[in-house]
């Protein structure tokens, strides 16, 4: 740990980068920009490009501060420790002079992560989605986004952006959960908010850590040593990989193989296909993360009465594009689509009979879906508007058209994320980071036990700005609940986020309560952002809170009953829906794990299982998608854990 904390400061002063080309005229970094805030309480720097040997003047809240640029033309000015306040103006003066407008001093903060992170208010929070964005008018709130670019090596500067602030139109393009986040923190503290955010869908840890670092993780060690730097080579990767993204969609309106084949007639036979029942993802349809194109038929009997009415189908679809038949005939077509949708069936094309509903459907990211926990897709027609329910077996294939180009991974390399959107925004002044991310790495949770807490370091050692807090979202729940517990990757990641808080300034926001079974996007970014902000509270701002949910401490074993202890309870521990615990299963020597019976007990938990004669664990919220009810009586859900190993025997 020692050499590798050595090596990374070495670089962070060494200055590893991409060069620009030398500057004949003054300049700031592009991350300055009218309406920015400026960090308070700190040395916040400032940096540019002016002719080399220029003395570089800034002017702002009262105070002048220069510095020299060196011999490549780069300047940094630190300022004064200013207090929140403003707006001021910025001047800035070499051979020239720039002026920065409306400029704040107060709290700063990065978001950071994938898509859940990445995700705006604009693309849909829920039901109060058209609300939020017309309450979303708060000048003290402003926001700068990284503009997406990848890098083989560091950049030295982003291409050119823009501090906003938050109004009912900007904020389609500001992360929802920041958003929540800063709305609270400027609420709360009354001062103006930064957040620069850069996210981006689908990526790891690994993509978000610097070269250096990530060379001393042994399993990335060799892939580094041989990782191709040149930025030459780099962009062909990335020209390559976008031509890809942008002939996908042609290709998929191009491909009507089926059609062809007649695969929407009600007399085409898919009994070789595969059977999959209603709700359909595309896990259960064997075609996780595929991009393409899938055909689903069902059928469905009717009686007499449907011959010669019209009707209509309502079903819930997510997807790219849907085309939808009703027996050979397209009754309709959805655009990019995530809703229940309904589809008038023209008089005559109900039959007695079998009739079939077939479904082209092209969809990225392998996200699929047809119908929902709480929508049951059904056919209505005649003049007492009979329904019959589509739910049951379906058919599926995904081979029938041709194939598309796949989800093109450059932006998921590792390194390359930090390199083109970490790395040249370094060394803002900021308060601190909210990261939301996980789901990229859930495959292998024991690496990320080591990756994530070297990801942190490596920002604190590059940002040169001291222990800054560091707060993320633990993953929320997702897919199905399962009959019967056991081992689960996403619990195993869950486990190395939580593990992470072991790092000095950290927080972590449970979402294990609010996720959505068919959707790794859960709509719910209000309660995220507010768990952040009170993790924040305890650890950026000190106050003596209960930040967190219940947090297992200890676990004892009396005669058949485990008797588990916790922290963080608050005024007590509780139920959130008043009934009696549950979402703990329990195992003896054998390792194997039953659904356990569990009971309040003051801030314990007796969890038992008749019949189980001396239990050796206990897990709670195991799984996936675990429908785990313990909270506090602040409302935070229990943070799930296992007690494997972790179990002394009552004296």
């Amino acid at each position: 740990m020692n050499k590798r904390i050595l090596l990374a400061c070495l670089i962070c002063l060494i200055g590893i980068s991409q060069g620009i080309a030398q500057p004949t005229s003054l300049r700031l970094a592009s991350i300055f920009s009218d309406h920015m805030v400026i960090q308070q309480g700190m040395h916040a720097p400032v940096w540019g490009y002016a002719k080399p040997g220029s003395m570089v003047t800034i002017d702002f809240a009262g105070f002048k501060t220069q510095a020299r640029s060196d011999e490549k033309g780069k300047w940094m000015v630190k300022m004064p420790i200013l207090a929140a306040g403003g707006p001021f103006d910025m001047t800035v003066t070499a051979e020239k002079t720039l002026t920065l407008r409306d400029v704040m001093i107060g709290e700063v903060w990065v978001a950071s992560g994938q898509s859940n992170m990445e995700w705006t208010v604009g693309m849909g929070i829920g039901p109060d989605t058209e609300k939020e964005k017309a309450a979303a008018a708060h000048p003290g709130i402003r926001f700068f986004v990284v503009p997406r670019e990848t890098a083989a090596a560091p950049l030295e500067d982003i291409s050119p952006g823009s501090w906003q602030a938050v109004t009912p139109e900007s904020i389609n393009q500001l992360s929802a959960v920041a958003y929540f986040f800063a709305r609270q923190l400027h609420y709360d503290k009354k001062v103006a908010v930064g957040i620069v955010s850069s996210s981006w869908g689908a990526t790891s840890a690994q993509a978000w850590m610097s070269a250096e670092m990530l060379s001393t993780h042994p399993d990335f060690r060799e892939r580094m040593a041989n990782f191709d730097r040149n930025p030459a080579h780099w962009a062909e990767t990335v020209r390559r990989n976008l031509e890809n993204d942008r002939t996908r969609d042609s290709l998929a309106n191009a491909s009507i193989n089926g059609i062809r084949m007649g695969v929407p007639l009600a007399g085409f036979m898919d009994s070789a296909w595969r059977a999959v029942d209603y709700p359909i993802d595309m896990d259960k349809a064997g075609k996780s993360g595929f991009w393409g194109i899938s055909w689903f038929r069902h059928r469905l009997k009717l009686d007499a009465d449907a011959k010669g009415v019209p009707g209509s189908l309502k079903i819930f679809l997510r997807a790219r594009e849907a085309r939808i038949f009703m027996n050979g005939v397209p009754i309709g077509t959805t655009g990019n689509v995530e809703k229940e949708t309904e589809f008038n069936i023209p008089k005559g094309l109900l039959r007695t009979g079998e009739n079939v509903i077939c479904i082209r459907m092209y969809q990225h990211w392998g996200i699929g879906l047809i119908g929902s926990p709480t929508t049951v897709p059904k056919i209505t027609y005649g003049t007492k508007a009979r329904e019959i329910p589509l739910t049951g077996s379906w058919r599926v294939n995904h081979d029938l058209e041709a194939a598309l180009p796949q989800m093109q991974g450059f932006y998921n390399q590792p390194t390359v994320q930090f390199n083109g959107r970490i790395a040249p925004i370094i060394p803002y002044g900021i308060r601190g980071v909210i990261w939301y991310q996980g789901e990229s790495n859930a495959g292998q949770p024991v690496q990320y036990q080591t990756l994530f807490p070297m990801l942190i370091q490596d920002w604190r050692m590059r940002w040169q700005q001291g222990i800054f807090p560091f707060l993320f979202v633990q993953l929320a729940n997702f897919r199905e609940k399962r009959a019967m517990p056991g081992d689960d990757l996403w619990a195993e990641l869950r486990e190395a986020q939580a593990m992470t808080l072991q790092q000095p300034a950290t927080g972590m926001a449970s979402a294990i309560d609010i996720g959505d079974a068919m959707d790794i996007h859960p709509r719910n970014k209000l309660d995220v952002g507010k768990r952040l902000y009170l993790a924040a509270r305890k650890v950026a701002y000190g106050e003596h809170i209960v930040h967190t949910g219940p947090t297992f401490s200890n676990a004892t074993l009396s005669g058949d009953t485990m008797i588990l202890r916790f922290s963080s309870c608050g005024n007590g521990l509780m139920t959130r829906d008043g009934q009696k615990p549950r979402g703990f299963s329990i195992a003896g020597t054998d390792n194997t794990f039953y659904w356990a019976e569990a009971e309040l007990d003051g801030e314990t938990v007796k969890v038992y299982k008749p019949g189980l004669i001396r239990p050796a664990a206990v897990r709670y919220s195991w799984e996936i998608n675990p429908d785990g009810n313990l909270c506090n009586s602040e409302g935070l859900p229990a943070i799930p854990f296992r007690t494997d190993h972790r179990i002394t025997a009552k004296q």
